[in-house]
């Protein structure tokens, strides 16, 4: 199940400046058609309403670049697909750990658009001395390829590593997360805190990160 989240984050990601389509990409879409892939609508909708509450304000416009929603709602969804969970509890570490894939993912797409300028300056050039009428064409299969591909292996990569992760917390503490009293009305409420990040600000950012570190260390600590 893993493998189609790879394919799936890969293909969404071309959606970011490569395709553009609208709100395609927003958690919602992608936990609605994961429901369909899987059949699991209440899990995955679920996830998806938590990182669409928590990042409600983040939409692409312009040069700013918002925290990649595809990246950590595919993880999310693709880990709690392949170790079969259904309690949010269990699901609340996945869900959380999966969130740094967002960032990561901002920063592969900033790379990834530094990467273009090379072939901008290619396409100036050409515009000047148009030799060939093929260039056009193939700096655009260049760009939806690197991006295609780096997407890929940067997901499957980070997908590898929480998976190896949650597979050794799942076996050494099978209680740790069960004994959490959570709901999925919980993780909401707690999602709504994403309105924090709205005011753009770092120190913002660090108090609301380091809230939930500590909310996650507390309740999980008496059970080592």
């Amino acid at each position: 199940m893993v493998c189609p989240g790879r394919f799936f984050f890969a293909l969404f990601s071309l959606f970011r400046f490569s395709i553009s389509i609208g709100l395609l990409e927003r958690p919602l879409v992608v936990g609605f058609f994961w429901g369909i892939f899987t059949g699991e609508y209440s899990t995955s909708l679920s996830i998806a309403i938590f990182f669409e509450l928590f990042w409600l304000d983040m939409i692409p416009a312009g040069t700013f670049i918002p925290p990649q929603l595809t990246a950590a709602t595919f993880a999310a969804l693709s880990l709690t697909t392949f170790f079969g969970l259904e309690n949010p509890a269990k699901i609340m570490g996945i869900v959380f750990a999966s969130m740094p894939l967002a960032w990561l993912g901002t920063k592969l797409e900033g790379w990834l658009r530094d990467r273009e300028r090379a072939g901008y300056n290619t396409l100036l050039n050409w515009a000047r001395n148009p030799e060939s009428s093929h260039v056009p064409s193939r700096l655009i299969l260049q760009s939806l390829g690197r991006t295609l591909i780096m997407g890929w292996v940067t997901f499957f990569i980070s997908i590898l590593l929480l998976k190896q992760f949650f597979q050794f917390i799942f076996s050494m503490y099978p209680e740790l997360f069960t004994s959490i009293n959570v709901t999925w009305v919980h993780l909401w409420m707690a999602a709504t805190l994403g309105g924090v990040m709205a005011l753009r600000l770092k120190r913002a950012y660090v108090i609301l990160a380091t809230g939930i570190s500590l909310f996650i260390l507390f309740a999980i600590w008496p059970r080592f």
